[in-house]
């Protein structure tokens, strides 16, 4: 009779609870507009429910309208399952799943959840497509997060950091730090939007940005450096390509990379000016080169794929190219050479 009876009421709880998520499923899965851009996708293929890693006082709590407190009681919970060994990291991220569900206005689970995503489970596995899972779904997480807190300044932050940082994605990058000069803000991050159309390049845009910064604080030293730096290295060579004087822009640019053969934003002008002259052979060598030279160069990578596909080469299996053709082919776009 006991038996029977501790399953009719284990069953109510598990009702109850698949009651209590109802609301926040449909909630989630309606499309919400965050500033003019496109609806957050839900995250569906990595993150699940794992009911059954619940205690039964957190259980309780949630279902006492002690939401706060039930979140706060699972993401403790969560950090111990992280850190129990192999294995217990996806439970872990189901748990924490469930945590921006019971409170969405609750920051931190939203930006640790992503980045346990977009960094330390993608360095965990070898496989592209899993790792280009991960980055999607990090990106989601905080997209979703926005959509919950499109008031604040932290999320649009942190999504604009993971293009810059991880997926070097820096159109991206830009976009959402953008956003997120909206609210209170730290100051660098007006650098930052500069520096991702430094690194493109797009010097025109960066020098934008850099001048807004000193528009904004005549004393920020740092804007100051980086626009005399532009003005002399990259302004001419970026100029002379503009009119399609190619070969004059060319050795513009390798006369600074005879000095600093190693510095991102030449090889990577270098590669562009390549591009924007029809020599996708040497532009492939050129990103290539860049690639090699910083380990972390993930736009590089991805420019050698594209160009790659382009001339009909074997295309390396490169997450942060793979993402983007996936966005891409969702939004029924196609990535074009650069003109």
């Amino acid at each position: 009779m006991r038996n029977r009876t501790n399953t009719i009421v284990g069953w109510l709880v598990v009702i109850a609870l698949f009651v209590a998520v109802q609301p926040l499923y449909k909630q989630i899965d309606y499309e919400r507009v965050v500033l003019g851009y496109a609806p957050p996708t839900t995250v569906t293929k990595v993150l699940q429910y794992d009911a059954p890693a619940m205690t039964g006082v957190i259980v309780g709590a949630m279902l006492g309208g002690f939401r706060e407190v039930a979140a706060s009681m699972m993401w403790m919970k969560t950090h111990s399952m992280w850190h129990a060994g192999e294995g217990t990291q996806w439970d872990a991220l189901s748990l924490m799943r469930i945590t921006t569900l019971l409170d969405p206005h609750w920051l931190e689970p939203w930006r640790i959840t992503a980045w346990h995503c977009a960094y330390n489970l993608f360095v965990e596995t070898d496989d592209p497509v899993k790792k280009t899972d991960l980055l999607e779904t990090g990106v989601n997480v905080l997209k979703e997060g926005i959509s919950w807190n499109p008031d604040r300044y932290d999320l649009y932050f942190e999504l604009g950091w993971t293009y810059f940082d991880k997926i070097r994605d820096y159109e991206q990058a830009s976009r959402w730090l953008e956003a997120s000069l909206r609210f209170e803000h730290p100051e660098f991050v007006e650098r930052m939007i500069a520096h991702s159309w430094e690194r493109l390049p797009d010097i025109d845009r960066a020098l934008e940005w850099y001048d807004y910064c000193l528009k904004s604080r005549p004393n920020d030293h740092t804007a100051i450096g980086a626009t005399i730096t532009i003005r002399e290295r990259y302004l001419p060579a970026w100029q002379a390509m503009q009119e399609r004087r190619f070969d004059e822009a060319l050795a513009l640019t390798d006369e600074y990379l005879r000095v600093a053969p190693d510095a991102t934003i030449p090889q990577h002008l270098k590669a562009l000016i390549y591009e924007r002259a029809g020599d996708y052979e040497r532009a492939l060598n050129q990103w290539q080169m860049a690639a090699d030279t910083a380990a972390l160069n993930a736009h590089a990578r991805a420019k050698v794929a594209h160009l790659s596909e382009l001339l009909g080469r074997p295309v390396p299996a490169e997450p942060s190219y793979l993402y983007r053709q996936r966005m891409l082919e969702r939004s029924g776009e196609k990535q074009a050479p650069a003109p």
